[in-house]
């Protein structure tokens, strides 16, 4: 019996700076993550033509699942939502691949080393692994099962630094130096709200209002973020991102919502508004400054050094 074993890993992500206004046309910085997705698929040519899936996170196995090929019918789960939902993601790879997953005993096992609800990319991590596995466009990919703009998809695939904008709906990106010399005054803060993208998009074209000044403002913002060796600098800039942002939005910024009591820096947003991780700038010992957002009631902090790749 020939059996093949097949390795993907892609690095999660957090989009600094252009949020909801790089489905417009802005350009946004995004950087990869020291936590990401493994994928291992074990393949055999087996007569019995089936997909046994197994998926791990932090606590545990949180998905079991075993489908026919190649029609993909659901045999058996833990979990018939995301069963359903991986289906659709196989289907569309398939649609993309004609010669994906064809005939034959396949296992597959996918390792997440961060908790879902951070918001680091769980679903662009999996496109991006199962769409190379599949030798299939990971754009095209993500454009058929998720909403969004593919600069996490694009980050996960370089797994350094980008700058990303869409351009005629098709990414443009390329890969950026961004180690900034004040590293260690920036901090990630989880304020423990899960936001799911499409529920968020879908809020933002529904609610919000900007003006092509406004791409351009974020546009100028993020090359100057980019290119600053100074944290007087950097929080100036984060700062008149987060006033844009507010009043596209018509939302109060997160400092006024949940860090009105913080005045040593700058609270910025990260992708979606009110909830996953927010940055900030401190001029504060490490161990002093999660101590402090600890008692604030913000248990996971991480250093730039620590999430960041």
């Amino acid at each position: 019996m020939n059996r093949n074993t097949e390795y993907y890993s892609t690095p999660g992500k957090l989009l600094i700076t252009g949020e909801y206004l790089i489905l417009e046309g802005a350009q946004g910085l995004a950087v990869p993550l020291k936590y990401g997705q493994d994928m291992t698929i074990l393949h055999s040519g087996d007569s019995k033509s089936e997909l046994i899936w197994d998926s791990v996170h932090p606590k545990g196995t949180w998905f079991k699942g075993k489908f026919s090929i190649p029609d993909f019918n659901i045999i058996e789960s833990n979990d018939n939502e995301f069963a359903s939902r991986l289906i659709k993601i196989l289907q569309a790879a398939k649609e993309l691949n004609q010669e994906f997953l064809t005939s034959g005993l396949y296992k597959v096992k996918t390792v997440l080393d961060f908790n879902p609800e951070y918001g680091f990319g769980s679903s662009s991590t999996l496109i991006t692994n199962l769409a190379r596995w599949a030798k299939a466009d990971a754009f095209q990919l993500q454009k058929q099962t998720f909403k969004g703009s593919g600069y996490d998809v694009a980050c996960g695939l370089e797994a350094k630094p980008i700058l990303y904008k869409l351009k005629e709906e098709k990414p443009v990106y390329r890969p950026v130096n961004f180690n900034p010399v004040f590293s260690k005054n920036i901090f990630f803060v989880y304020l423990g709200k899960k936001q799911h993208s499409k529920d968020s998009i879908n809020k933002f074209y529904s609610a919000s209002s900007f003006t092509r000044k406004d791409i351009d403002s974020i546009n100028e913002i993020t090359k100057g973020i980019v290119k600053t060796d100074s944290l007087d600098s950097f929080e100036e800039l984060l700062k008149e991102h987060e006033k844009i942002m507010s009043a596209v939005l018509k939302t109060a910024t997160i400092q006024k919502q949940y860090f009105s009591f913080y005045n040593q820096g700058i609270v910025k947003s990260l992708g979606a508004w009110g909830g996953d991780f927010v940055l900030i700038t401190s001029g504060e010992n490490p161990e002093v400054f999660k101590k402090e957002m600890n008692m604030r009631g913000f248990p996971v902090v991480y250093t730039y050094d620590e999430l960041l790749l």
